[in-house]
């Protein structure tokens, strides 16, 4: 069993360091406007009261409020462009028919879409460049072989019947991707598997800090690209724009692949649960 503490690695790295980062970055940012000679980072943190220790609970304080509200923003754009344009991993790894981003039953849902797609254009234009035409997606939403999705539908089933009373739906049947099945897995899992739950909580506590960490490059996308408008087209601009805009989608991947690994560790631990016979 998992000891819970007041602070949590999850607090750490998907509240802490993130709001942190933020306000080093804003304090960097706001350093080098005012620069007027050779930056040098030992200059840098000697002469910015900001950095001292005299005001580290106020920098503790500040980043964790900082954190949460970035990691909340990151789990309304980010993680929902992924589940809007890919699903959700648990449906793509069982080979579920993806619904597709434009598939909303209802205007807002489109004008959300829409608006999603500038606010994380970083993510988006890359995404669909480099996922969509030379298939870098298929790192990240590969689904299963045919034997596994097989093994881990007949489980599910088995699991889903055993837990639940009155009338299901038939797991095999594909009505069922319109159904969170996937929360009754990983509850499933991690309370009846203690040896693994070190490695799903890992996931989780990766998956938020790169989704968490996305959104900080996309702000720094925006905030370059806001700043300089006016001199858009010169070299020292533009290739700050593609260094930060290609980061950003780096770890927008690295966010999918370990979302698709912790989905994948509940669907594999039903998989081999031996009292699913």
């Amino acid at each position: 069993m998992i000891k819970q503490n007041p602070f949590s690695l999850y607090d750490f790295l998907g509240y802490f360091i993130p709001g942190g980062l933020m306000i080093y970055l804003f304090l960097f940012i706001e350093y080098l406007e005012n620069l007027e000679s050779k930056f040098e980072l030992k200059t840098f943190v000697a002469d910015n009261s900001n950095f001292q220790l005299d005001k580290f609970l106020f920098f503790v304080i500040a980043s964790y409020a900082i954190g949460h509200l970035l990691n909340f923003i990151s789990s309304i754009t980010i993680e929902r462009y992924a589940n809007w344009k890919y699903n959700y991993p648990s449906k793509y790894l069982l080979g579920f028919e993806i619904r597709g981003f434009w598939k909303a039953e209802t205007r807002s849902g489109i004008l959300w879409r829409i608006l999603l797609l500038i606010l994380i254009f970083p993510v988006t234009i890359l995404d669909l460049v480099l996922g969509e035409v030379f298939g870098f997606k298929n790192f990240y939403t590969r689904k299963l072989d045919k034997f596994l999705i097989a093994l881990i539908k007949f489980k599910g089933k088995k699991l889903i019947n055993k837990l639940a009373v009155g009338q299901l739906v038939e797991f095999h049947n594909d009505n069922v991707r319109v159904y969170d099945f996937n929360r009754i897995i990983s509850h499933y899992t991690f309370e009846h598997t203690k040896s693994h739950q070190f490695r799903m909580v890992n996931y989780v506590i990766l998956y938020g800090f790169l989704r968490t960490l996305t959104l900080i490059s996309i702000i720094s996308f925006w905030y370059i690209l806001i700043i300089n408008f006016a001199e858009i087209k010169k070299a020292a601009v533009f290739l700050p724009l593609i260094i930060v805009g290609g980061i950003s989608y780096i770890f927008f991947m690295a966010f999918m692949k370990f979302y698709r690994r912790y989905t994948l560790e509940g669907l594999m631990l039903i998989a081999i649960d031996e009292n699913l016979k």
